[in-house]
This record gives structure tokens, C-alpha cells and sequence, in this order.
């Protein structure tokens, strides 16, 4: 599977506004609150997650790093939330990352057309949304751009190029450093 996703920062007001906008407009899927560990390397992410809404665990393996285009094929695993700091152990022993950034994001989950939205707040990122298709095959790529596309322009949002994911990207993990 293949997750073809984009992203814009927002400030408080446009949050609200957004997510004032879908609970009209959209489906709520509901909160989907985790608490995540990033382990990041040159040309992957790897990331243990323990879903605080779900009372569930996934470990996530994306192959290719953030920034570097908006496909990502992806790979995931469930585990039973009790296990997280089990997987979280097991991953730094087995590997030695570049980085390891931890955090807990707020998230509700919404779906708008064929679009599922995650308006989300960390604190790294501050406010932020995700847009994203899933699709089985990457030939599908280009039509689930148009979709994301259009459905952020019937939302009024801009947006992130693949190279401002990048720069924030790299501040962020400059100042865990």
C-alpha cells in the first residue's frame, strides 16, 4: 500500500475554522490521539505508536524520509498497546537511527470526499493537517494528487511543497538535536 499524502501548517483561527468546516461538510472517523516515537533514518521512518484513543499499538515502517515527495509506501504492523515500550525497546536494539524524536499529537480524523483529513496538533508542528489517499498501486499516484488537491482548494488551505515539508522537516529535528 501506498500512502500519498499532503500537508499544510495552520494557525489556531484557520484550525478552527477548518475543523468547523468539516464537522459540516465532511465525516468524522473521531479521535485518533497517539503517543509516537519517530526513528528516523537517511531514507526511512520507522515509527512506534501507542493510539491513546484506540488503546491499540502499530509499528509503521514508511520508506522514504519526509520531504521527499508525497508518496510513501508503508508498512504496518499492530501490536497490543500494553507492548509499546516493548516495541519501542526492541527498535533502538535492533537499529541505530540518525534520530529519535518522541512526542504526543492530538488528532481527529475526518473523511471529505475520497480525502482523509487528519487536523492534528503537536508540539513540534503546532497546528497542522494531513491529507491523504491510500491506494494499491502507484500508478494510482497521480490521480489521488488531483483529488487531495481539489479538495484543499474546496477547503481554502495551501498546500506545503514538498521542499517547505523538507525545511520544517530539518528545523524540527535541528532543535532536538
Amino acid at each position: 500500500m501506498y500512502e500519498i499524502e499532503h500537508r499544510t501548517l495552520l494557525t489556531e483561527d484557520s484550525y478552527t475554522a477548518l475543523l468547523e468546516k468539516l464537522t459540516q461538510e465532511g465525516t468524522l472517523i473521531g479521535q485518533d490521539d497517539k503517543e509516537v516515537e519517530y526513528i528516523i533514518f537517511p531514507d526511512k521512518l520507522l515509527k512506534v505508536v501507542n493510539n491513546l484513543s484506540k488503546n491499540t499499538g502499530v509499528l509503521s515502517l514508511k520508506l522514504n524520509a519526509l520531504g521527499e515527495g508525497s508518496s510513501f509506501q508503508e508498512f504496518e504492523v499492530p501490536f497490543p498497546a500494553d507492548q509499546y515500550e516493548t516495541m519501542r525497546s526492541i527498535c533502538h536494539a535492533i537499529s541505530e537511527p540518525q534520530q529519535i524524536i518522541a512526542g504526543t499529537q492530538k488528532r481527529t480524523n475526518f473523511k471529505y470526499g475520497e480525502v482523509e483529513i487528519a487536523l492534528k496538533w503537536s508540539e513540534d508542528w503546532k497546528y497542522h493537517a494531513e491529507l491523504e489517499i491510500v491506494v494499491a498501486d502507484l500508478s494510482e499516484k497521480d490521480e489521488a494528487d488531483k483529488k487531495i488537491m481539489q479538495a484543499a482548494e474546496n477547503l481554502s488551505i495551501t498546500l506545503m511543497s514538498q521542499e517547505e515539508i523538507a525545511e520544517f522537516a530539518a528545523k524540527v529535528r535541528a532543535s532536538k538535536q
